[in-house]
């Protein structure tokens, strides 16, 4: 029955709106019950990938100087988490490795970044990873280079594989610090902090928050419960959502790739190239010759090749950051369609299964 709710969810196409509750009905007849068991991924821990924080700075005049580009940025701040997110599922160590369009509080392990700088030569992310129970993982700057071998790039690579290699490294370390016990108690918690967020009249009690931030598991509801039951199967249709989302990221990011991938070698070479003048000139002193007409042609000649690629790199992130593409439900022949950005379409989802929890419990809606 998963299955056959899968792959309706992934038979996308345009269709006319109708209205979301009728969706509801249909949803709750075909979903079925689902076991709190059949989403522990057997004992491993799922995590959560948040698209990442661009770090645009608000100063405009600035970004010219740090060699921003909004647009630019902001397709990176998706693109990115796609690659860590593959490198982890590679690894093995893994449940299920989403990558979520904002923060889910209710994952068993969710998994921030910010991106601090990000060209062709350098790349620096400030990553903090943090468990359902709110014990934090990481809180690190990572950081990486590249080197003239690095490029071209030889797809699907990246030439920074190495720093994504290593914050997997890092998260795989601490899991492994980790008792089974551990690791199915911050697998209920996660659930737990999902059902409050559904009915908090009824699951409230099951946890309390710590001072520190952090929070500890008091009961978990018994084995049956009909109640879970339905939480469980709100959160598997979320999660179904996030799922044809994370097709839609990868095949973006496997258009953006060769571009991508150009105008960072071709930003690499320039920043080389400025480092070098800039230490021939320092280097010659005030009397000595600004530069030879050879350097002066390979400079713009640089510049030129790196607008050209940054223009075709532009167009293609403004189609990744609108995300237009309206992702379509269609289940028993009921139809959903949800429009707009990535972020106002999970929005929107979410609100829908609120209120599929509100009609089949009877409790009020959550605030």
């Amino acid at each position: 029955m998963y299955d056959r709710i899968a792959l309706m969810l992934s038979q996308a196409r345009r269709v006319v709106s109708v209205d979301g509750t009728v969706l509801c009905a249909a949803l709750l007849m075909v979903a079925g019950t689902v076991s709190a068991a059949s989403t522990q991924q057997g004992g491993l821990v799922d995590v959560g990938l948040v698209v990442f924080d661009p770090g645009i700075p608000a100063d405009q005049s600035t970004h010219s100087q740090r060699g921003i580009f909004p647009e630019i940025r902001k397709a990176e701040a998706k693109y990115m988490p796609v690659v860590l997110r593959q490198v982890l599922i590679e690894s093995g160590d893994w449940g299920v490795v989403r990558v979520l369009p904002e923060v889910l509080d209710s994952s068993e392990l969710l998994v921030t970044g910010t991106i601090l700088q990000s060209d062709g030569l350098r790349l620096q992310l400030q990553i903090n990873a943090r468990d359902a129970s709110g014990v934090e993982w990481l809180n690190r700057v990572y950081s990486g280079s590249t080197r003239s071998t690095d490029y071209p790039v030889s797809l699907p690579g990246d030439p920074y594989l190495g720093l994504y290699q290593q914050i997997a490294d890092d998260l795989v370390a601490v899991r492994r610090q980790k008792s089974a016990k551990q690791l199915a108690t911050i697998r209920d918690i996660a659930l737990m902090r999902y059902a409050i967020q559904l009915a908090p009249t009824v699951f409230a009690s099951y946890l309390t928050e710590m001072p520190q931030g952090q929070y500890v598991l008091l009961r978990f509801p018994a084995e049956g419960d009909p109640m879970l039951a339905r939480v469980i199967r709100i959160r598997n249709q979320e999660y179904l959502f996030i799922d044809t989302v994370d097709e839609q990221y990868e095949h973006l990011s496997e258009e953006m790739a060769p571009t991508y991938n150009l105008w960072r070698q071709y930003g690499a070479e320039q920043a080389i190239y400025q480092g070098e003048y800039k230490e021939r000139v320092a280097n010659r002193g005030v009397q000595g010759r600004r530069g030879s007409f050879t350097a002066l042609e390979q400079s713009y000649n640089t510049y030129k090749w790196s607008k050209i690629h940054e223009q075709d790199l532009g167009e293609l992130a403004l189609g990744f950051n609108n995300e237009v593409a309206p992702t379509v439900m269609d289940v028993s022949g009921a139809v959903v369609e949800l429009s707009g950005t990535l972020d106002s379409q999970y929005s929107e989802w979410r609100d829908i299964l609120q209120r599929i929890f509100t009609l089949e419990t009877g409790l009020p809606p959550a605030s």
